[in-house]
């Protein structure tokens, strides 16, 4: 039998929202977290916490253009502020779980991280005996996210993109560090009198938390935009891929021993769509990525 789970997602939220905007935020001890991850077998946390490894990998693979023109020579450097957000479907709500031996039925739907409470299960032959899926500890509807973002060029018409946040371990919480690389390339640059701009790039993003923790996700595809004054509307495609590895070791009575698990995100492509808005020396921007998972972006840039 499992219990709620009260203190797993904060850890997230602490990430993107609070040390992404450098601002101080509740985080909870190791030892909660840990005992909270520890308590399940593999089979289950799989499906308890895939919806995370989804919604987590589509924010963080955005967010990182508003805009294909890159000058071909000449020194440019940008800050941006980037609040991500996805929304939570039905689906990622509920999953099926595995009962222990002698449990009917031997899997059941039950509530995910983001879901409601946990379903009850009757033993087949004592009578009394349940087995109870975990609650889930979150109701919203949307999963947020957020990253400083800089952005230099230009040589050759190409760009470095870098993100960075660096948390060191205080007491009994665990150090936290989320870091992403990128370059983007113009590729209207090649095309005489081109009448929107376009580019091409890629994009790294690691994430490690603790021991238990890592995220790898990469993008690459392309874009173009198109500016009129202070406006300026952007598209792209992009090609994703992303694996959200977990390491713990399970007191689950059930199934106890070391465990290690990689989720792959769900998705694979997405197509962007926005627009932005320069006030001289500020940037406001935003945009919607439609795939298998869906999420929006929007943010403040400072420089040029």
């Amino acid at each position: 039998m499992k219990t709620s789970r009260q203190h797993f997602f904060p850890f997230i939220a602490t990430l993107c929202v609070a040390a992404a905007l450098l601002v101080p935020s509740v985080v909870h001890s190791q030892s909660v977290i840990e005992e909270a991850i520890q308590a399940y077998g593999q089979k289950n946390v799989e499906g308890y916490i895939q919806p995370v490894a989804d919604l987590f990998a589509a924010n963080v693979n955005s967010g990182f253009y508003h805009s294909a023109a890159i000058p071909k020579t000449g020194f440019h450097m940008s800050l941006d502020i980037i609040g991500m957000a996805a929304p939570i479907s039905d689906d990622q709500k509920t999953y099926t779980a595995t009962t222990p031996p002698g449990f009917n039925p031997v899997s059941f739907q039950t509530a995910t991280i983001f879901g409601g409470k946990g379903t009850t299960v009757a033993h087949g032959t004592s009578a009394g005996l349940t087995y109870r899926g975990s609650d889930g500890i979150i109701n919203s509807t949307i999963f947020p996210a957020a990253v400083p973002q800089l952005t230099i060029g230009s040589l050759y018409g190409t760009e470095a993109v870098i993100r960075f946040i660096a948390v060191p371990k205080m007491d009994q919480i665990p150090s936290l560090s989320l870091w992403g690389v990128g370059a983007r390339h113009s590729i209207s640059q090649y095309i005489p009198g081109a009448p929107i701009d376009i580019a091409a790039g890629f994009f790294y993003n690691k994430f490690k938390w603790g021991d238990i923790f890592d995220f790898n996700g990469l993008s690459f595809g392309a874009e173009a935009s198109k500016s009129f004054s202070i406006l300026t509307l952007h598209a792209g495609i992009n090609f994703e891929s992303s694996t959200l590895k977990i390491s713990y070791t399970s007191t689950d009575p059930v199934a106890p021993g070391s465990v290690e698990l990689n989720l792959a995100g769900k998705r694979k492509v997405s197509f962007t769509a926005g627009l932005g808005l320069t006030l001289g020396f500020f940037q406001l921007f935003g945009n919607a990525n439609f795939g298998s998972v869906n999420n929006f972006t929007a943010g403040i840039g400072f420089g040029g």
